[in-house]
């Protein structure tokens, strides 16, 4: 315990990342290196990630992201799906029933992903969860469940697509960047990307959140990850912070020349300019309407999409 505060101390005079984003890989070769069963391996997983959850939480971290479960996962064997589902079950019922813990700690739960193909009683169970700690305005945890990156990117071009075509909310030249972004599952970049188990690729999590993070990959398997990891990944972050900062800063500068390249409202003419700004003046504002009545919409949409996941399966309470 002497050891971690001093430890967290070192590193509370540096810069703190704001989000953090764990590809939880190594539950099953931990589990055949030990001589477990595959289950016992995947509950070791998911202790270590509350571990790191709090390690984050201590250190003043906002946003923790895990990859708890691909879309690509459904391919395992079902004995082995099932048990993942059941272990999603038990876990985000113990998170229900500690409520009163997380909003003390200012803890809030949000699961993103495509809910079709998971239970309904765990849908249930998970948006209970969220639902739960929906009003705690401290750290985020994001849990990723039968997610993929691609699969993120189609969501948020078919919500575009929707605004556009369907419910005619904004235009197809309301859409740049920032609104796409907002349109995701998780609008906020990466600072810190941990994959476990030695593995070198990021098996389609956060492709466009992660460009310019701190990649780390680590031979450790994922049960066996320990705060000295932790310390370890977050010192280098603030040893190449202000290089980081800088790249972040110079695409900022080049995309917000792009867009005002490509401002179809810039004029050359000198003769009209008045005329011209204002028109140019009155048609932002409008477009600013129209983006925020879509996002409330979209937000609408959501909160919607987890009242009824929670009422999908009778839950005993």
């Amino acid at each position: 315990m002497k050891n971690f505060n001093i430890l967290c101390s070192l590193l509370q005079n540096g810069a703190i990342p704001k989000h953090i984003g764990i590809i939880m890989d190594g539950n099953r070769r931990y589990a055949r290196r030990n001589n477990m069963d595959t289950r016992e391996g995947h509950a070791r997983g998911f202790s270590t990630m509350m571990d790191l959850c709090q390690w984050a939480l201590i250190l003043g971290v906002k946003i923790i992201t895990v990859y708890a479960f691909s879309i690509e996962n459904f391919k395992r064997p079902k004995e082995e799906v099932d048990y993942l589902m059941e272990l999603a079950n038990q876990k985000f019922s113990e998170m229900i029933e500690k409520s009163h813990k997380l909003q003390k700690l200012g803890v809030r739960i949000r699961v993103v992903g495509d809910f079709s193909p998971i239970p309904e009683k765990t849908k249930a169970i998970l948006a209970k969860a969220v639902k739960a700690t929906e009003n705690n305005t401290g750290a985020l945890l994001n849990v990723c469940i039968s997610y993929t990156s691609h699969e993120e990117i189609l969501h948020s071009m078919r919500r575009l697509s929707k605004g556009v075509l369907e419910d005619h909310l904004i235009t197809s030249h309301d859409i740049d960047k920032t609104l796409f972004e907002q349109c995701m599952y998780i609008k906020e970049d990466l600072d810190i990307l941990i994959r476990t188990s030695g593995e070198y690729r990021l098996s389609d999590f956060m492709l466009w959140q992660s460009t310019f993070c701190n990649s780390n990959f680590l031979k450790v398997l994922w049960p066996d990850f320990s705060f000295f990891h932790f310390f370890y990944i977050v010192f280098l972050y603030q040893s190449n912070y202000i290089y980081l900062r800088e790249k972040i800063n110079n695409q900022l500068n080049y995309s917000q020349n792009i867009q005002c390249n490509n401002n179809p409202n810039n004029s050359n003419s000198n003769s009209n300019s008045s005329s011209n700004g204002s028109e140019d003046h009155n048609e932002e504002t409008l477009r600013r309407k129209r983006v925020e009545t879509f996002l409330q919409y979209i937000k609408e949409m959501d909160i919607k999409t987890f009242d009824e996941m929670e009422h999908s399966y009778p839950l005993n309470t």
